[in-house]
């Protein structure tokens, strides 16, 4: 069957992809190849592909269960992402290579770009902040005219040779999801929310001075860093995350399928990232860390999505391992992440800390949450127009500020994009994972990220891989 061929090929390629995403985010490379891995997997991202699988997937007999229909419609839509992305490779590959390479100066001094918005947690000086953050504006200015033209391009793909109207329509067919209806969803979400959002917000806006509407993005990484807050922490992220798992039976030092890096170079991405390379036997964590509490969240959320691969059942169909929703594994790095906000982990591995900290990382949760969502809206709206540069500059600054009290400036209207709607992975994830949170505290007390029958509980979770998205896990987790 071509089926089976396609999905084991597609396994071994993005093997490599992966590889190259860790060696390139990890700054241990310096130019993309992959040109070549596409090259080395051709036929994965041509449209008779494609045809072929339609048309086999139309062949099965009636009775064919089905599951199995949609593992074909998983893998169908996986090699029209192929095909898109092999169609805009060149100019992926150049918009990279850029952001890789390209320095701001300030102050007279040459600083990769991909360090600012370490350096801007990290600055105390508003002015400081500032000139670094202005600093890129000629980077992202270019950036998002890059961004643009693979878009525009997917989007004339997507159009004459797939039929959908918009992007917004290819990628509700893709995830099987209703943005529109989904984003409805986040409008009743920030209304629910908006209260207690404010009412923290404007308490912590002040610690810098500033009231709701004041704060440029500028002051929020540095705000959201916690570096405000004098946490000790009884070591470095690392030696917290082993200890906290190993209190649970999880001993990470001796997982020889599961790796973090954590050395800091310059070129290094400032974003934090997990490489499952070849799930489950290579899976690789990448953080920059920059000091503070914030690293040690990042680390725990990252970690999530490494023991979610590295426990993923190795005889698992290669459609339910690799091709399913993102969200699903946000679920488990949302989940491992929130253990660092308890008092009781707190009690544990902190000094410093109070009742305010306490209520800063709730900020801190609604305020990506309130993000996120106010992003699935915008980006809902977005991607069903065609003319981006019309609609998308005044949609971004007045959505996301409005929901944040952050001002979201209109140049970072497109950069701030992920493909795929990851907005909608994300708050789907959020959501699910609040109520497995619930769960556990129920099931094994406020603590049970020191239990280790909590984390036997999470591994028959981890072991099916990505195999149900997001909302269809919490139905089966919890009926509804």
């Amino acid at each position: 069957m071509l089926y089976e061929k396609i999905t084991e090929d597609y396994d071994h390629m993005q093997e490599d992809l992966n590889r190259e995403a860790y060696l390139l985010g990890a700054g241990l490379k310096e130019q993309p190849e992959y040109d070549r891995i596409f090259a080395k997997y051709q036929h994965l991202s041509k449209m008779e592909t494609a045809t072929s699988l339609i048309k086999e997937k139309l062949s099965l007999h009636e009775d064919a269960p089905d599951d199995l229909r949609r593992a074909y419609d998983r893998v169908i839509f996986t090699v029209l992402n192929l095909y898109l992305s092999h169609k805009t490779l060149r100019e992926s590959q150049e918009m990279l290579s850029y952001e890789m390479k390209a320095e701001v100066e300030v102050d007279g001094k040459r600083i990769p770009y991909r360090m600012v918005p370490i350096l801007i947690k990290a600055e105390e000086n508003r002015e400081r902040r500032q000139n670094l953050y202005m600093a890129t504006l000629p980077i992202v200015e270019r950036l998002t005219r890059m961004k643009h033209e693979i878009y525009k391009k997917s989007l004339i793909t997507v159009r004459r040779e797939f039929g959908y109207p918009n992007l917004l329509e290819y990628h509700e067919a893709e995830k099987e999801d209703n943005f529109h209806t989904y984003s409805e969803r986040m409008s009743v979400y920030l209304k629910e929310t908006e209260e207690e959002y404010r009412k923290l917000a404007e308490r912590f806006f002040s610690l810098l001075g500033l009231r709701w509407g004041e704060v440029e993005p500028y002051d929020s990484s540095y705000l959201l860093s916690g570096n405000l807050f004098k946490v000790s922490l009884y070591g470095d992220g690392v030696t917290l995350l082993e200890e906290t798992l190993k209190r649970g039976g999880i001993y990470l030092k001796s997982m020889e399928n599961l790796h973090i890096d954590d050395e800091p170079r310059d070129r290094k991405s400032p974003r934090a990232f997990c490489a499952p390379i070849k799930i489950p036997d290579e899976v690789i964590i990448v953080v920059k860390p920059s000091g503070g509490f914030e690293d040690v969240s990042t680390l725990f959320h990252e970690a999530g999505h490494g023991l979610h691969f590295a426990f993923t059942r190795r005889d698992l169909p290669v459609v339910y391992r690799r091709m399913g929703r993102v969200g699903t594994s946000e679920i488990f790095s949302f989940n491992l992440q929130y253990i660092t906000d308890s008092p009781i982990w707190l009690e544990n591995f902190a000094t410093d800390w109070d009742e305010e900290f306490i209520a800063f990382r709730k900020f801190s949760y609604l305020y990506l949450r309130r993000r996120y969502a106010a992003k699935v809206i915008y980006e809902t709206r977005l991607l069903r127009e065609d003319e981006w540069r019309e609609v998308g500059p005044d949609l971004y600054e007045r959505i996301l500020t409005e929901a944040t009290g952050v001002h979201h400036p209109k140049e970072r209207y497109f950069v701030d994009l992920d493909w795929g709607f990851y907005s909608a992975d994300y708050s789907q994830a959020w959501e699910v994972e609040a109520r497995l949170r619930s769960f556990l505290q129920t099931e094994f007390g406020e603590g049970w990220f020191f239990r280790s029958e909590a984390y036997e509980f999470l591994k028959e979770l981890w072991k099916m891989g990505m195999r149900f998205p997001p909302l269809q896990l919490a139905s089966k987790l919890f009926g509804t």
